[in-house]
């Protein structure tokens, strides 16, 4: 289950449920005209209580007179969980503006659509719907529901949010509009999906043909923010521990490369380095940039909402070269593209800052992020620029995530080393708990830093390393 977390400055946390579907109450096509709506609040900007009042009397007209200001009220609420008015739940946002400007078209529809599936989990929610039809299983608001809290995004329990958000993607046409039960309701249109997301009839046609290896490979490639060439078997290996992609390495360019370079995301060279056979190294196009990397980069930037696209791109060599930086400034805002940096490599959903750097002078800082390949993942990532990061740094973070964040993985990221201690006490956690603690130190940045796809070797060499120290022969008899 997800949760949305508060901080004070003492480090306490409170949990708070929180939807992760927009709040939808009479708020959907059936109830409302958008067009209009957009047209009122713009009309009535700053003024909440007129909105309500002309929204009560133009679409609640019909209810009971004790029930029809709050039901206007909810109307409110829902646009601003929608991002159509500002917080104040009086001024129209610049969505509605650009929206207003296409009232009473498609294109209106498409361009709300587009929002909600970019940044209001509406693509969790497409995804989430085609894996039960992929499964068999019978999909209703319940079993939906259910399956949604599965991967980690919390619906509360009779919530009319995913009625509303279905009906509003099914203006654009991504369901089938005049479909009013059964099976019919949650069928995917995938032509006007991909169209809605902006994807000509080219990109279309050409992602269309990939297989899920080919898939996993480009997106793996997507999470390398480092610009250049890459080896392709060093790739291949990301992709497998992110995605669980399997690959033969000596079959690669015929399955993988030659495929790529044909459809036009990828050129090939030839390695000059290594003994043997040499492994291919692969460098970008433009139109890997345009239908692969921007698009992933843009969506990622706009669901972390306060966390700018610029933070998703910096180079390792970089953060690391400004870490080293006298001006505490710069060496802040690098701890803070640190995190964002692993974010990306590991293809983790950002959910919110814990500690910013302008808090802790420079010296670390804190992100929640969130995952839902195979199964839901909380992590606490600490990025902490410091020579030594000792044992109560490690128990502080853990202390966390066993009794507020409720984390799976706590990851402690240092530009210097850990004690012995430090490390002893993690494994000591990992013995005796189901959280994963992963230590990287300031060796294993900078090798990551000459290469990013090392993550991948680092990162399954500590999960081995976990597997050990966890195991328990005691719980198996043999027969």
């Amino acid at each position: 289950m997800n949760t949305a977390l508060c901080y004070n400055e003492a480090d306490k946390v409170t949990p708070m449920k929180k939807s992760e579907i927009p709040f939808g109450a009479q708020f959907s096509p059936n109830q409302v005209d958008l067009s209009r709506l957009l047209q009122i609040i713009h009309d009535e900007a700053g003024n909440r209580g007129k909105i309500a009042e002309i929204i009560r009397d133009e679409f609640f007209a019909t209810h009971a007179e004790t029930q029809r200001l709050k039901l206007a009220d909810n109307t409110i609420l829902a646009l601003r969980a929608y991002e159509l008015l500002d917080e104040d739940g009086a001024t129209p946002s610049a969505l509605a503006s650009d929206l207003l400007e296409l009232a009473g078209t498609l294109e209106m529809y498409e361009a709300f659509a587009k929002h909600i599936l970019i940044n209001l989990r509406g693509i969790s929610f497409v995804e989430t719907v085609e894996i039960m039809q992929a499964a068999g299983e019978e999909i209703n608001l319940h079993s939906l529901r259910k399956r949604l809290e599965s991967r980690g995004l919390h619906v509360p329990r009779g919530a009319v949010h995913l009625s509303s958000l279905r009906l509003w993607l099914a203006q654009a046409g991504v369901f089938d509009v005049d479909a009013k039960r059964g099976a019919r309701l949650y069928e995917v249109d995938q032509a006007r999906l991909k169209q809605v997301l902006g994807m000509d009839v080219d990109a279309i046609s050409s992602l269309s043909q990939l297989t899920a290896a080919q898939r996993a490979f480009l997106r793996a490639l997507a999470c390398i923010p480092e610009t250049g060439t890459v080896v392709a078997n060093k790739v291949a290996d990301l992709a497998t521990t992110l995605y669980g992609a399997e690959y033969n390495h000596k079959d690669l360019p015929k399955s993988i490369l030659f495929p790529l370079r044909d459809l036009g995301y990828v050129e090939l060279t030839k390695s000059t380095t290594g003994r043997g056979a040499k492994p291919y190294e692969v460098s970008r196009t433009p139109k890997f940039a345009q239908e692969i990397s921007n698009p992933v980069l843009t969506s990622a930037a706009q669901q972390a909402r306060l966390v700018p696209r610029e933070f998703f791109e910096q180079p390792l060599t970089q953060i690391l070269l400004d870490l080293g930086s006298t001006d505490k400034h710069v060496k802040g805002r690098a701890l803070e593209f640190l995190t964002i940096y692993f974010t990306r490599l590991l293809d983790l959903d950002f959910k919110g800052w814990r500690t910013r750097s302008v808090d802790t002078g420079g010296a670390e800082v804190d992100v929640i992020v969130e995952g839902a390949r195979f199964i839901f993942s909380r992590w606490q990532i600490q990025a902490k620029n410091t020579s030594s990061v000792r044992l109560g740094d490690v128990a502080k973070e853990v202390g966390l995530a066993l009794t507020f964040i409720y984390s799976n993985v706590v990851m402690i990221v240092t530009t210097g080393n850990f004690t012995q201690d430090a490390h002893s006490y993690a494994n000591h956690v990992m013995k005796t708990s189901s959280l994963n603690v992963i230590l990287i130190g300031g060796a294993e940045l900078k090798r990551i830093g000459q290469d990013p796809t090392e993550v991948a070797t680092i990162l399954n060499d500590k999960a081995e390393r976990a597997m050990r120290i966890k195991e328990r022969s005691d719980y198996f008899v043999a027969q």
